[in-house]
């Protein structure tokens, strides 16, 4: 019996990870507001440990897609399991789950560490975490400064330190770079590897394709609320030849999908 391509998929993002599972699995998710198709039946396998680039024009359905998996939006359709746990019991696996979706917002008059502080406290979590993700998004010098005088790429630093309070085994960020100059892009992204290498899944919304290259050891390209592509970063660059930017690469299959 051949298998389907969704059991194919499955296959194949199930022997790239390192343990053999999944961080993320859909099965025809689906999410209509009235007519409009935000995601449409969506299917794709995410393997534990890797750095997932999750990608696709503005109205693609990405920001629909995350907060159906954080259990911030019911399906209209389909499934899903995030670490192993269905969506319909998002007790069972929010807390192993960071995330950071859009502009986060902050107390402007209280200083970062103020900031985290309450936040870990609200959560549950550690106090001793505070001051570790403030080293890790490289923000202890300015931690006891109000976040008013934060710049932009300094908030979305911040932000991507709240969503690592938990310690989380996914952590799931939508524009992480958004504001930060070429050096934050740096930074950030040596952060993202060296979460990597903690044996953290990375579920990474971006429009900076050109990063995406740099980092990401998995790629879903999103158009319509479907999956144009699903599986390793190498896989695409094989079936696009040598030498293409990956944005050239998603141009090029937007295009094919609307022939």
């Amino acid at each position: 019996m051949t298998p389907s391509p969704d059991a194919s998929q499955t296959e194949q993002a199930t022997s790239f990870s390192p343990n053999g599972t999944l961080a993320i699995e859909t099965r025809g998710l689906s999410k209509h507001f009235g007519k409009r198709k935000a995601v449409d039946g969506l299917t794709i396998s995410i393997p534990v440990g890797v750095i997932a680039g999750f990608v696709g024009p503005n109205g693609a359905g990405k920001t629909t897609t995350i907060r159906l998996l954080l259990g911030l939006l019911r399906p209209g359709a389909g499934s899903a399991t995030i670490l192993g746990q269905p969506l319909t019991r998002p007790r069972s696996y929010l807390p192993r789950v960071g995330a950071l979706i859009e502009v986060p917002a902050f107390y402007p008059s209280l200083s970062g560490r103020t900031n985290l502080e309450v936040l870990a406290h609200l959560g549950g979590h550690s106090h001793s975490r505070v001051s570790q993700v403030l080293e890790q998004v490289e923000l202890s010098d300015r931690a006891s400064d109000p976040v008013r005088t934060y710049s932009q790429g300094m908030k979305q630093r911040l932000g991507v330190a709240i969503a690592l309070l938990p310690d989380p085994d996914l952590l799931i960020l939508d524009e992480p770079a958004n504001g930060l100059d070429p050096l934050g892009i740096i930074q950030m992204r040596d952060l993202l590897r060296h979460l990597r290498e903690q044996g953290k899944t990375i579920f990474l919304s971006t429009h900076l394709l050109g990063e995406l290259e740099q980092v990401t050891d998995w790629l879903v390209m999103l158009n319509q609320g479907k999956a144009l592509f699903s599986g390793p970063a190498r896989d695409l660059l094989d079936q696009q030849g040598v030498g293409a930017s990956l944005e050239e690469r998603f141009l090029a299959m937007l295009k094919g999908n609307h022939e």
